[in-house]
């Protein structure tokens, strides 16, 4: 099985080089159907047409050939992880196959032509793994930090594969890629270095391909017009995804770093999954025209960022409360499952990545926007929820400009109704929020916070706010079909959804229990993804 797999994983690399030169030669679409080639299996092999056809039946052998090895693999071998990554391998060939077909017949759109150069790339890094497993090679000596430093040396260079295919397909993010050409450069430096005393073959061949990867890179972009030069670049691209990944591998079976599900707890995911729903809103809602996929994917790629490493940062900031809440002390940092030592490097590697990812990739008043919702959430709200009972009114402020990102990110400006949708957010969360508030009051007494459900045990204050916000939502979230950003659908919907929203915060104010502040949280959870989407179908359809 070993060496036919490696033998598919040389022609999945052969591949990813004829379907570089198929795009360096622009030959992409000297084929216009599929999956015959002007409707032969063997057309005469002239101009673009030897390109295209090339790739397409080094594509069909490295299909037929992962089939085979999928079969052999499930047929003899016991392993369950090598039976789950040839499956994996063989649904990334068909949908590879399928993206392929897709692009050409739907003539070259950007988006499927992006995913389906990057789909290569990764399917050669696959099968790169599954070799190597196949040998049952391990990678000893290295502590838990080598796994995580390997880990993100093959996220970045993912990604930086990623955006130079967005490049190569569109002419577009040049400053984004050469920026993320040097964070990656210092990871694999870094990750190189850590790995000298042990794997010296290793680290020169990674620092080798990094070397050469930045001269094809610098030659390409000052050798205008060439062939070879960008199928080389992409070609070596490949190349050091793999050795990465295969590193990656091969630690992680010698060494058991954290659960990355302790990571993905900082970033507090449904509260950024909140936010990049209104940053999706706001962008669709800004667009004018065909919407641009990649801006897109940039401004919620950047969006999610920043939010993931703002909830880390917060949880930095706030560990030793943390620790004196019952609702709280399970994090990671309370719980010592991580040390502020990790957790600080890794809030501040996720926010400035996302920050420039906005400012260069979406456009420079998304990137804006995140560095004040950054700063005001960090060195305002945090610290004034020991110092004030306005903790709530200012926090409620970055909570609300998401959906201004992805409306600055299509339309390069802020109008009326961008304020809207912020002002609906602002109102939308005070209520929310002091519900929670009145639910952990006893929490947030003991770490010292100092909510107005602290400051006030019996309620009076933040149910009197209850209402008055509520009462205050009602009219405006209706304004949007008055200023024509939605019509008379939205209009019954939101009028419908505000009274009872409304209706249920009274009940909750003249009750003040648990119970009725935990159906006005309910209730609050399901207003708001309700009224977007319903103000954006409207719009749309």
């Amino acid at each position: 099985m070993r060496p036919f797999a490696f033998i598919t994983a040389v022609l999945s690399f052969l591949l990813i080089v004829a379907g570089g030169l198929v795009t360096s030669t622009d030959s992409g679409l000297s084929v216009p159907d599929w999956p015959l080639s002007y409707g032969k299996l063997f057309p005469p092999m002239v101009g673009g047409i030897r390109f295209e056809h090339t790739h397409r039946m080094i594509a069909s052998a490295v299909g037929l050939m992962t089939l085979l090895l999928t079969v052999w693999i499930l047929l003899r071998e016991t392993r369950r992880g090598i039976r789950r990554l040839c499956l994996f391998a063989l649904g990334l060939v068909a949908f590879q196959g399928i993206l392929g077909g897709l692009t050409v017949l739907w003539q070259l759109p950007p988006l499927l032509s992006i995913a389906h150069a990057c789909m290569g790339q990764t399917f050669f890094a696959v099968m790169v793994v599954l070799v190597d497993l196949l040998r049952g090679k391990t990678l000893q000596g290295l502590t838990p930090s080598g796994f995580w430093l390997s880990t993100s040396a093959t996220l970045a260079i993912t990604l930086q594969l990623i955006l130079g295919a967005a490049l190569r397909h569109t002419g577009a993010g040049l400053p984004l890629h050469l920026f993320w050409a040097v964070v990656v450069t210092l990871l694999v430096c870094l990750w190189a270095g850590k790995l000298w005393k042990e794997q010296p073959r290793a680290a020169l061949w990674m620092g080798g391909l990094m070397v050469l990867q930045l001269a094809l890179g610098g030659l390409t972009f000052f050798a205008r017009n060439t062939v070879l030069l960008p199928t080389a670049h992409v070609a070596v691209g490949a190349l050091l995804l793999a050795t990465s990944s295969l590193l990656s591998a091969r630690l992680a079976k010698s060494v058991k770093g954290p659960d990355v599900r302790v990571y993905l707890e900082l970033t507090k995911p449904r509260l950024t999954g909140l936010a990049l729903i209104t940053v999706l809103i706001g962008f669709l809602l800004g667009s004018r025209g065909p919407l641009d996929p990649l801006k897109l994917f940039l401004t919620l790629l950047g969006t999610g960022l920043v939010g993931s490493g703002a909830g880390a940062l917060n949880q930095y900031l706030e560990r030793e409360a943390d620790a004196r809440m019952k609702r709280t002390s399970g994090r990671p940092l309370p719980s010592g499952r991580l040390t502020p030592q990790e957790v600080l490097p890794f809030g501040v590697l996720l926010s400035s990545s996302g920050l420039l990812t906005l400012s260069w990739g979406s456009h420079p008043l998304a990137g804006g926007l995140s560095a004040i919702t950054l700063a005001v959430y960090l060195f305002l709200y945090t610290p004034l929820k020991t110092r004030s009972g306005l903790c709530t009114l200012i926090g409620a402020v970055p909570g609300a400009i998401p959906p201004l990102i992805g409306w600055a990110a299509a339309r390069g400006k802020l109008g009326l109704e961008a304020w809207l949708l912020f002002a609906i957010l602002f109102l939308w969360q005070l209520p929310h929020f002091l519900a929670i508030a009145w639910l952990y009051r006893e929490d947030y007494t003991r770490a010292g916070f100092r909510m107005l459900t602290v400051l006030d045990p019996k309620g009076d204050l933040a149910f009197r706010q209850i209402i008055l916000y509520l009462a205050a939502l009602l009219p405006v979230s209706l304004l949007p079909s008055l200023c024509g950003m939605s019509g008379g659908f939205y209009f019954l919907a939101a009028l419908t959804s505000g009274t009872l929203f409304l209706g249920v915060g009274l009940f909750t104010a003249r009750s003040r229990s648990g119970e009725a502040a935990r159906r006005l949280f309910a209730v609050s959870v399901a207003y708001l993804p309700f009224l977007l989407l319903t103000m954006t179908l409207d719009r749309v359809l």
